[in-house]
C-alpha cells in the first residue's frame, strides 16, 4: 500500500498556476514514513505517523524545507521483516533519501538491508540494542532509548519488591527475545539470589495460551517478565487471570501503549511496563497535544512525541546542510547540533542514539499507565 500524502499548502498553489501547466511543476521535499499502519501494531505505527504529520505541518506553515512544501510517502509494514524489506525497497524506488520509521526492531532491521545505507533513517520506536552498537547502519538514527536500560528498571523493581522466583517469557522475535536474554545476562550477573524458574519462548498469534498458562502456575513464579508486544501479551494476561493466576506481569514498552489496556481490559489492572518518560508536560508538548485533539480526536500514542521530534531535528539538519542528498553532511549535523523539538533537545551521539532519552516503569492503575514512584 502507497499513499502520497500532500498537504493543502499543495493543492492551493497548484490552483493558480497558469493555464496548461502541469501539475507536477509544484515541486516538493519528499520524506518517506515506513512502518505498520496495518495488524495488531498499528497503534505504534500511527502514533509515529501522527508525529510526522504533526511536524510536517508545522514544517510546512513555516515554508516548508528547501523552499518547498514537505511531502509525505508512506509505506506500511504491519511490523512483519519481510514486508519491510519489501517497503523499504518501494520506497527506495522513489529517490527518497530521508526515512521515518520503521516501527519494530525486527521490521527496521530488514529495512535497513534494503536500504543498503543509502538513506537517512530515524526511528522513533525501534530499541532493539545492536541496531546500532553492530555499526552496519552509519545512516540510522533513533530517538527512542535503547533496550538495555529497560531490564535493569525490570530487575530493580524485582529486587526492591522481594520477589525471588522468575517466569521470563518471550515471542521468539528480534526484539522480545534480546530483551529475554538480557534480563537473563541481569539476573545472572546483579542478582544470583533469585532464581528464574522459567525461561521460554512462546508462539505469537495463538488463541490460547493455556499450555503456557499452565507452565506458568507449575513454575510457582511470583513475577513474569515479558519480552514482546502488547497483542500477545494482551491475550496471555487475560487466560492467566481467568485461571486465578495472579502473577505480577511487568512488560517492556511494547506493553506501554493504551491499545494494552483497551485489548486486555481489567486483567490489564496492576500490569508493570517500561516505557518513554512523560514529556507532555511542557508548553510545546501541550500544544501539539491540543493539535493531536483537533486533528484525531485523541490522546497522542505511544511514540507520538519521539516521532515528531526526530523529523523536528531531520529537518533542521537538511535545511542547514542545503540538500538532501549528502548523507554524510546530514549525519555530521544530526550527531553535532542540538536542536530543540517537541520533545525537548536532540542530538544523536557517534551510534546514532540519543542523547538523555530515558525510560522509567508504568503501572496500570484505574484503566490508565501512571509512573512508578
Amino acid at each position: 500500500m502507497k499513499t502520497v500524502v500532500k498537504f493543502l499548502a499543495i493543492f492551493a498553489l497548484a490552483f493558480f498556476l497558469p493555464f496548461g501547466a502541469s501539475a507536477q511543476a509544484q515541486e516538493t521535499t519528499r520524506i518517506g514514513y515506513g512502518g505498520a499502519l496495518l495488524g495488531d501494531l498499528a497503534s505504534y505505527g500511527l502514533s509515529n505517523l501522527y508525529g510526522l504529520e504533526f511536524a510536517v505541518a508545522q514544517a510546512n506553515a513555516k515554508g516548508g524545507l528547501l523552499g518547498k512544501p514537505i511531502e509525505i510517502v508512506q509505506e506500511d509494514d504491519s511490523c512483519i521483516p519481510d514486508n519491510a524489506a519489501k517497503a523499504a525497497l518501494k520506497l527506495a524506488s522513489e529517490n527518497l533519501t530521508l526515512i521515518l520509521g520503521h516501527t519494530c526492531s525486527g521490521a527496521t532491521r530488514s529495512a535497513l538491508s534494503a536500504y543498503n545505507n543509502k538513506v537517512i533513517m530515524i526511528s522513533s520506536s525501534a530499541t532493539e540494542i545492536s541496531l546500532t552498537d553492530d555499526g552496519a547502519s552509519p545512516y540510522f538514527f533513533r530517538t527512542t532509548p535503547r533496550d538495555d536500560e529497560q531490564p535493569r528498571l525490570q530487575l530493580n523493581y524485582i529486587k526492591q519488591k522481594g520477589f525471588k522466583k522468575i517466569a521470563i517469557l518471550h515471542d521468539k522475535g528480534d526484539y522480545g527475545s534480546a530483551l529475554a536474554l538480557s534480563l537473563q545476562a541481569n539476573i545472572k550477573e546483579q542478582a544470583p539470589e533469585l532464581e528464574i524458574v522459567l525461561f521460554e519462548g512462546v508462539t505469537t498469534g495463538e488463541v490460547s495460551y493455556e499450555d503456557v498458562v499452565s507452565m506458568l502456575r507449575n513454575s510457582q513464579a511470583e513475577v513474569m517478565v515479558w519480552g514482546g508486544y502488547h497483542s500477545d501479551a494482551s491475550k496471555l494476561v487475560i487466560q492467566m487471570r481467568d485461571k486465578g493466576l495472579e502473577t505480577v506481569v511487568i512488560g517492556p514498552d511494547g506493553l506501554y501503549d493504551q491499545q494494552f489496556i483497551t485489548m486486555a481490559g481489567a486483567a490489564a489492572e496492576g500490569a508493570l511496563a517500561t516505557g518513554q518518560a512523560d514529556i507532555s508536560g511542557t508548553d510545546a508538548a501541550k500544544a501539539a497535544i491540543a493539535d493531536h485533539h483537533t486533528r484525531h480526536q485523541e490522546e497522542p500514542g505511544t511514540y507520538f512525541f519521539y516521532a515528531a521530534g526526530a523529523a523536528q531535528a531531520l529537518f533542521a539538519a537538511v535545511e542547514k546542510v542545503g540538500n538532501t542528498t549528502d548523507l554524510d553532511a546530514i549525519k555530521k549535523r544530526l550527531q553535532e547540533d542540538t536542536v530543540e523539538t517537541v520533545m525537548g533537545p536532540v542530538r544523536f551521539d557517534a551510534k546514532g542514539d540519543v542523547i538523555g532519552a530515558k525510560f522509567i516503569l508504568y503501572e496500570v492503575k484505574d484503566g490508565k499507565f501512571v509512573p512508578v514512584n
